[in-house]
């Protein structure tokens, strides 16, 4: 029997993706595209609305891709499925955001169609989960990506532009570096201390019971 059909059921949590198992945060996936696409609020609109629209679906609907076949082309099934799946989602996010966020995203934007959360995630955990709980968990892990890229990217448009999206807030000075990628990385790190510190104190909790 191989190792990929002798794996044990997986009990999923929909709060994991959120702190313990943050795909940016805990695991420093999918980094780029926060650090250095989420440099204001419309640009983290703009990457959390496709991230979302394509991984929800991408998986929903690869879920039905039958097991005996090779891994190999699974994934590239995925992939498949993922890069058509963009395709509404582009539109959906002009529509929202217009053409000009989209430009500034650059390939931030379609990078999010090989993201790990479809083509790992996917056949290490979320399809080892009855299909509810697995779309419950996803919809955990896609609010845990969505959570940090709209926090850095409002704090980079209050502290650069002074606003958040197209509402003036004057916060009395401004950091013009953290538009940087330097910036996004430092941002990012902040964010990372700060949910690492919230895990092991929960951890520390559950352990003195």
């Amino acid at each position: 029997m191989s190792t990929e059909n002798s794996r044990p059921v997986i009990k999923g949590r929909p709060s994991d993706g959120l702190i313990r198992q943050n795909i940016v945060l805990m695991s420093g996936l999918l980094i780029g595209s926060v650090i250095a696409g989420a440099t204001d609020f419309r640009s983290a609109a703009a990457i959390s609305v496709v991230f979302a629209f394509i991984t929800f679906f991408s998986i929903a609907l690869c879920r039905f891709v039958p097991r005996k076949i090779v891994y190999t082309v699974r994934i590239i099934i995925y992939a498949f499925v993922s890069s058509a799946l963009y395709i509404p989602a582009y539109f959906i996010c002009n529509s929202l955001m217009g053409g000009e966020v989209i430009i500034r995203v650059g390939i931030y934007l379609p990078a999010l169609v090989t993201n790990h959360v479809i083509l790992s995630k996917t056949e290490t955990r979320f399809f080892h989960l009855p299909y509810k709980s697995m779309l419950l968990e996803v919809f955990g892990y896609i609010t845990g990506f969505v959570a940090v890229c709209m926090i850095t990217g409002i704090i980079r448009d209050l502290f650069v532009n002074s606003a958040i999206g197209s509402v003036n807030v004057d916060v009395g000075f401004e950091i013009p570096a953290l538009e940087t990628t330097f910036g996004g990385f430092f941002v990012v790190g902040v964010l990372a201390g700060i949910c690492r510190a919230i895990y092991n104190y929960n951890q520390k909790r559950r352990d003195s019971k």
